[in-house]
């Protein structure tokens, strides 16, 4: 029941990403920004992020699109619970759903599986552009791996419990 909860998870999660890819590839043109700003590659996640400065604005853009990644695969996740798992009344499953929106190590995650796809700095707008991206296995291989701890820690728990109604109920009879 749990592995096809999180099997489920993981596979809705992934196509609301790539459907919600395939919407962001029309063309968003951005006056003054580069050509590439703001567009999609195929098989990746991308987002972008723009400072303004001196050179130090290129490692703010950088930053600002990894950020920006974050918040977009958050909503992603938000959506995806929404849409597909709201009506689960199982506690296990409820704990489950809960615990895989809950991601503290997301923005980690972002940080070292993003590709910086441009960088640019235009010297007449005092701005730096930069676009990141994550391929879309690497996104399908982490999401995966998290439900996998996730499954792992509710049968664990779930687990304990049931030993500690055992250990009551054995307690409880008389000697």
């Amino acid at each position: 029941m749990l592995e096809s909860l999180a099997f489920a998870l993981v596979k809705t999660f992934i196509s609301f990403m790539f459907e919600q890819h395939l919407e962001h590839m029309q063309s968003v043109r951005v006056e003054g920004a580069p050509g590439w700003y703001y567009q999609q590659t195929r098989n990746h996640i991308c987002d972008s992020g723009f400072a303004r400065g001196g050179l130090e604005a290129v490692e703010i853009s950088k930053a600002d699109a990894r950020k920006q990644m974050v918040i977009r695969l958050n909503k992603a996740l938000e959506i995806v619970v929404y849409e597909n798992f709201r009506d689960k009344s199982d506690p296990t499953e409820r704990a489950l759903v809960e615990r895989f929106k809950q991601d503290e190590n997301l923005p980690v995650f972002v940080e070292s599986a993003v590709i910086y796809e441009n960088i640019e700095y235009k010297e007449k707008q005092s701005t730096a552009y930069a676009r990141v991206c994550i391929p879309k296995e690497r996104l399908q291989s982490y999401q995966e791996e998290r439900v996998g701890k996730l499954k792992k820690a509710v049968t664990l728990h779930h687990r304990d419990r049931a030993f500690d109604a055992l250990d009551s109920e054995i307690s409880a009879q008389p000697k």
